[in-house]
């Protein structure tokens, strides 16, 4: 049950360190690449099954990259823009990752139309891609040609997470579902406001996101959110905001976001400057929580020792080898780490006592132990888990990387 390795285009065969140039992620599961033998590489003898080729493939991750597509992000800076040097990563990555990822994309902006029966309306612009594998040419053909929106100038985040969210809730997949959220300004509800409205709703639908419930206690699949917050001159965005955004897309406790920096927070402010604003108005209602002064839209922790630390990526748009090389890390952090035998028909015999001497897992060449917290281990009768320092070392993001399953015959039974 060993998968042959690839030798990926422009390495010689060799496995790449460079971080620009890594070679691609291959999962040697399935099709002519899939086969029984032993690899001659690798130095492990192989005494897997060699009857019947049974596949564990891996759940494949679905990732919306979300691009802020409002003014600041074609200023000038050196001899680029936040835009364009976002794009070049973007694109570089995806044709990285793409066999291993279901990409998705989309760039927003919008123009405020006004206050229509009391709900705050928007001309919101989503150009979008839908969620494929090999996917990175399709998005290049819409991400390419897109510039500066001439009557579109807002940041309408909210609006656009739900856009996205939507199109993430109908992609019918079974691996776990991320977006990639890449802004540099404030988000508004289709026109400049206040600083601490609009964060409040975008920090309570995130957090509606990332849980395992939907607000009807019904089961849901998360759907978590990774941040991006361009360090650029034009950027407007606080960092208590990225941060509140990174913890609520995490599924992390929040802390409250002062309204101006160096202020202390007031949890009574939200409440008392937002009631009257339509677009902050609609959001609360929708959360059902009790119409009275202190309420907020997401769920805050009043000490700050309590919130979450989720990572928040800062990329400097001068800088494009470290800007990419943190979307690779980022975006390699998403590969699954759990590998199902999916419609093979056979299940493993987990009374067997000795699965874990007799069964193996390799990756990169290296057999990981039987470990359930730092190697592999069998989560079920069909899937195997990676955990620990084995489910990191597939998800290196800066060489290429293969894993291969050896399980003797006779621990598979029918199902």
């Amino acid at each position: 049950m060993r998968p042959e390795q690839q030798t990926p285009e422009n390495t010689g065969g060799t496995g790449s360190t460079t971080p620009n140039q890594p070679n691609t992620p291959t999962t040697g599961v399935g099709g002519p690449d899939f086969n029984v033998g032993e690899e001659p590489d690798d130095g492990i003898t192989p005494m897997g099954c060699q009857q019947a080729e049974r596949e564990f493939v891996p759940n494949i991750p679905t990732v919306f990259v979300l691009v802020d597509r409002s003014g600041t992000m074609f200023a000038q800076v050196g001899d680029t823009t936040p835009w364009g040097a976002l794009r070049t990563g973007v694109l570089q990555v995806m044709s990285e990752l793409e066999t291993s990822v279901q990409f998705g994309f989309a760039a927003f902006s919008g123009r405020d139309t006004g206050v229509v029966a009391g709900t705050q309306t928007c001309d919101l612009q989503v150009p979008s891609v839908v969620p494929a594998l090999n996917n990175r040419n399709a998005i290049a053909t819409v991400y390419e040609p897109l510039g500066q929106p001439t009557d579109s100038k807002e940041t309408p985040t909210l609006l656009a997470l739900k856009e996205v969210a939507e199109q993430l809730r109908a992609t019918d997949t079974p691996g776990d579902k991320y977006i990639v959220f890449v802004t540099d300004g404030e988000p508004d509800y289709c026109n400049d406001g206040n600083l601490i409205c609009p964060p409040d709703s975008v920090v309570g639908l995130l957090q509606s996101l990332s849980a395992t419930t939907d607000a009807t206690g019904a089961p849901q699949t998360p759907i978590h959110t990774l941040v991006f917050g361009i360090a650029a001159p034009s950027t407007t965005i606080s960092a208590d905001v990225l941060q509140a955004f990174a913890n609520a897309g995490a599924g992390l406790p929040v802390s409250f976001m002062a309204q101006n920096p160096g202020q202390a927070p007031d949890p009574n402010s939200v409440y008392d400057q937002c009631n009257g604003l339509p677009g902050w108005r609609a959001g609360f209602l929708e959360s059902g929580k009790p119409d009275v002064r202190g309420q907020t839209t997401g769920t805050y922790v009043t000490d700050p020792a309590l919130a979450g630390n989720a990572p928040v990526y800062r990329p400097d748009p001068t800088n494009q080898a470290a800007l990419t090389d943190q979307l690779r890390v980022a975006l390699a952090g998403v590969k699954s780490c759990t590998f199902d035998l999916g419609e093979d028909g056979v299940k493993v015999d987990l009374t067997r006592t000795d699965l874990g001497d007799r069964a193996r897992v390799i990756v990169n060449g290296t057999a990981v132990t039987f470990d359930a917290t730092n190697g592999w281990s069998m989560a079920n009768e069909t899937t195997v888990t990676l955990a620990g320092a084995a489910c990191d070392m597939w998800r290196t993001p800066d060489m290429a990387t293969s894993i291969s399953f050896d399980f003797p015959c006779d621990i598979f039974v029918p199902r």
